[in-house]
């Protein structure tokens, strides 16, 4: 797939019109700062769906391998990430090498798991999306169990994916599509805006398979203050 000739024109709010809280204006201009570094002109992007019909209708492989996981028990939500500690460092150790690389000490590490500021808007925020599976501990008890995580940072117009992983013994049951769609969903009813997740030619193939199933297309970005 080529790089579209034309920009497209992502603008990442800094107050002006729509948000003028100090904390928005500060959250939006450091991301543009990254984003508008020159490492990130030509990214995998795509526009937030409508709704989930939307995106189903329109991404069919994605929608079976979505299905696929909540036949098998799995469900998706927001969740504060101060609460999974043990199974976020469960999903980040549950492989020694991702996209063909060793995961680094910071993943092998226990993770941070502060609890994020209550952040003044919707609009300017910092997001958790996980997949869950419930677990059998002994007679008359279970917990749910983190296998699939993302995180979201949400400026304006752009929906930012920052980090995403799962359990490398639940990825054959399709929960990244899964975690996929409810993000987005999610990320859509809050405001109309664009998706981005990465520089298009990161990873391998068949993490940018991964992308393109779920909507995410090869772009080149102008990066809007």
């Amino acid at each position: 797939m080529s790089v579209v000739d034309a920009p497209v024109r992502l603008g990442i709010e800094l107050g002006g019109n729509t948000c003028f809280e100090d904390d928005c204006v500060a959250f939006a201009h450091n991301l543009h700062l990254q984003m508008d570094s020159g490492k990130y002109d030509v990214c995998a992007t795509m526009p937030l769906p409508r709704s989930r019909e939307a995106w189903e209708a329109e991404h069919r492989t994605a929608r079976k391998r979505a299905w696929r996981a909540t036949s098998h028990g799995y469900y998706a939500r927001p969740f504060k990430r101060e609460g999974f500690a043990h199974d976020i460092h469960a999903i980040n150790t549950s492989r020694p090498y991702r996209q063909g690389r060793p995961m680094t000490a910071s993943y092998q590490a226990a993770p941070d798991v502060t609890p994020l500021p209550d952040y003044p808007c919707d609009l300017h925020a910092i997001r958790y999306y996980g997949v869950f599976k419930g677990e059998f501990v002994e007679e008359g008890l279970s917990r749910e169990v983190l296998v699939a995580y993302l995180q979201m940072y949400r400026a304006g117009d752009l929906a930012l994916v920052s980090q995403v992983l799962g359990h490398a013994e639940h990825e054959e049951n399709g929960i990244m599509y899964l975690l996929f769609r409810v993000a987005l969903e999610a990320e859509g009813a809050f405001a109309p805006g664009v998706a981005v997740y990465n520089r298009w030619d990161s990873g391998t193939e068949g993490l940018r398979f991964l992308k393109s199933r779920i909507g995410f297309e090869e772009t080149a970005v102008e990066w809007l203050p």
